[in-house]
C-alpha cells in the first residue's frame, strides 16, 4: 500500500482490565521499506523517561551490548553492569578459568575496586536484535492484541526481546516462534504444534495465544502477588508490566518467590532494582536480566520511530536521498557517499535490505563516485572505479559480518566479487575457501584454497 502524505503521532486511551485511567500512546507512522511504504502503529510510553528508567545502569548498559557485534565482550561489575573493559571473545575463551580469574583480579586492583567485587564478561548481541526487522510485526501484533482486549504495549516488548525479526526461533527449552511459546501453553491457548505443522511461527496465531496468556495467567498472577502484599499499582505502571514480563518468561512461580524474599512495602523502580539483584527458586540471572534487555530494547526501538513521522527501514535510503551533486564539494560529496555506503551495508548485515537490492543500490551509489573520480585522487579512484567501492579488506569485514548472522549465500556472493576483483590476492582465495569449508561444500573450498596456495608461492 502506498502512502503520499505524512501523519503525525495520534495517542489513543486504552483501559486495561481491572485498570483505571491507564494510558498507553499509539503512535502511527509511515514506514518506507525496500519496496513499498505502508502506515504502522507502535506503542510511546513516556513513563520510561519520566520516572527515570532511561538512566539507570542496566538498561543503559544493555543498550551498548545489543548494538555490539558478538566477537567483542564488555567486561561489568556484576551488581551494577558498569563496563569497566572490552575483550576480544576468541581471546577470552582461549583463557583457562585461572586465567580469567587472574584477569579479573588484576583489574579490579587497577581499577581500585573492592576486594571481591564480582565482574561479568557479557557478549555482544548485535546480531540477535535485528530491531528495524521487526518493525512491521509489531505493527501486526499491536493490532491482534488489542482485538483481544489486552494491552499491546507487551506485544512490542517481548517481540523487540524474544526473537526480533525471526518468525523461526527455537530455544533450547524448546519455546519456538516470535513469542516464544512452550508447546503446552500454545496447545493450551488454541494453537496446533505437531510433527507436520507449528503455529507457534504464524505470527498473528502466536500473538493470539500470546495475549490470551498474557491476560489469564501472567497478569492475573502479578496483580495477585502484588495484592497479597498489599501493593498499590496501576496494571499500565511500567514496573508492573516489567512484572508480568517476568511472569511470562521465568513463570508467575519464581515472580512470586523473589517477590515473598524481598517483602515490599512499596512498587515501582525500586522494586524492579532489587528485583534485579536477587534470585529465588528458578529466577536466576538470566531472569534478572529479561526486564532489563526489555528496557533496553524499548528505548532503542523509541530512538528509532521518534526520529520523525516517517521511519526508514533501510537507513540506507534515507540518506542517499539527501545526496545532491550541486550540494557539495568533490571530497564532501565522496565523505558522504561513503556514509551512505556504511549505512547500506549495515542494513544489509541487519536483514532489512536483501543482497540483490543491496547491489542495486552499491550500483547507484557507483555511477556517483564514477562521477566524482576525475576530482579525486589517484588512490581513491583506484577503490571507487572497482565493481565494489571499497577495499578488498573492507569487502572481507563486511563477509565476515554476514557470516556471523550465517548469512552465508550472501557472503560467498561478496566473496566472489572480491576474488573477481582482486584475481592476483592470495588472501581473498583463502576467504572464500572458508566460506565454502563452513557449508559444507569442500569441492570448491578446495579449488580456493589451491588457488590461494599457488599465490602465495608466486608471491613468495
Amino acid at each position: 500500500m502506498l502512502v503520499r502524505n505524512l501523519l503525525l503521532p495520534v495517542a489513543f486511551l486504552f483501559i486495561a482490565p481491572g485498570a483505571m485511567h491507564a494510558e498507553y500512546f499509539l503512535v502511527e507512522k509511515v514506514v518506507v521499506g525496500c519496496h513499498e511504504t505502508s502506515r504502522m502503529n507502535f506503542i510511546h510510553d513516556p513513563t520510561m523517561y519520566r520516572e527515570g528508567w532511561d538512566t539507570l545502569a542496566q538498561p543503559v548498559f544493555w543498550q551498548k551490548v545489543i548494538r555490539l557485534t558478538s566477537d567483542t565482550c564488555l567486561v561489568n561489575v556484576a551488581s551494577c553492569r558498569k563496563p569497566v573493559n572490552k575483550v576480544c571473545r576468541t581471546d577470552w575463551m582461549s583463557l583457562t578459568e585461572t586465567q580469567k580469574k587472574d584477569y579479573k583480579d588484576s583489574l579490579c586492583k587497577d581499577l581500585c575496586l573492592d576486594e571481591g567485587t564480582s565482574l561479568y564478561v557479557t557478549a555482544g548481541k548485535g546480531e540477535f536484535y535485528e530491531i528495524r526487522k521487526v518493525l512491521p510485526d509489531i505493527s501486526k501484533a499491536i493490532t491482534v492484541f488489542e482485538k483481544n482486549k489486552v494491552d499491546p504495549w507487551y506485544a512490542q516488548a517481548i517481540l523487540l526481546i524474544e526473537s526480533p525479526g525471526k518468525s523461526k526461533s527455537k530455544s533450547y527449552v524448546g519455546a519456538n516462534g516470535p513469542f516464544q511459546l512452550m508447546r503446552t501453553v500454545a496447545i493450551k491457548y488454541g494453537l496446533r504444534v505437531n510433527r507436520k505443522v507449528d503455529e507457534r511461527t504464524n505470527l498473528e496465531k502466536a500473538a493470539g495465544a500470546a495475549s490470551r496468556f498474557i491476560n489469564a495467567v501472567c497478569v492475573a498472577q502479578v496483580r495477585n502477588i502484588l495484592n497479597d502484599h498489599n501493593l498499590t499499582y496501576n496494571e499500565t505502571d511500567l514496573w508492573f508490566r516489567l512484572l508480568v514480563l517476568h511472569a511470562y518468561h521465568a513463570g508467575p512461580g519464581n515472580v512470586r518467590c523473589v517477590i515473598n524474599s524481598l517483602q515490599p512495602t512499596a512498587g515501582g523502580v525500586d522494586l524492579l532494582k532489587k528485583v534485579w539483584q536477587t534470585e529465588c527458586g528458578g529466577f536466576k540471572n538470566e531472569s534478572q536480566n529479561y526486564s532489563q534487555i526489555a528496557l533496553a530494547t524499548l528505548l532503542y526501538f523509541d530512538s528509532i520511530i521518534q526520529q520523525g513521522d516517517t521511519v526508514f527501514m533501510v537507513q540506507g535510503d534515507k540518506y542517499f536521498r539527501n545526496y545532491s551533486r550541486t550540494k557539495f564539494k568533490p571530497t564532501e560529496a565522496y565523505d558522504y557517499l561513503n556514509n551512505c555506503l556504511a549505512y547500506y551495508e549495515e542494513d544489509l548485515v541487519e536483514g532489512t535490505l536483501p543482497y540483490n537490492d543491496f547491489m542495486k543500490r552499491i550500483s547507484r551509489l557507483r555511477k556517483e563516485y564514477t562521477h566524482l573520480a576525475n576530482s579525486l585522487t589517484n588512490g581513491i579512484v583506484d577503490v571507487v572505479l572497482n565493481q565494489y567501492p571499497a577495499t578488498e579488506e573492507h569487502v572481507n569485514a563486511l563477509a565476515y559480518a554476514l557470516t556471523r548472522k550465517l548469512r552465508y549465500e550472501d557472503a560467498i556472493a561478496l566473496l566472489k566479487l572480491n576474488v573477481e576483483m582482486h584475481p592476483s590476492s592470495a588472501a581473498a582465495h583463502d576467504s572464500l575457501a572458508k566460506a565454502y569449508f563452513t557449508t559444507g561444500n569442500r569441492q570448491l573450498a578446495a579449488v580456493y584454497s589451491s588457488r590461494s596456495e599457488a599465490l602465495n608461492r608466486k608471491e613468495n
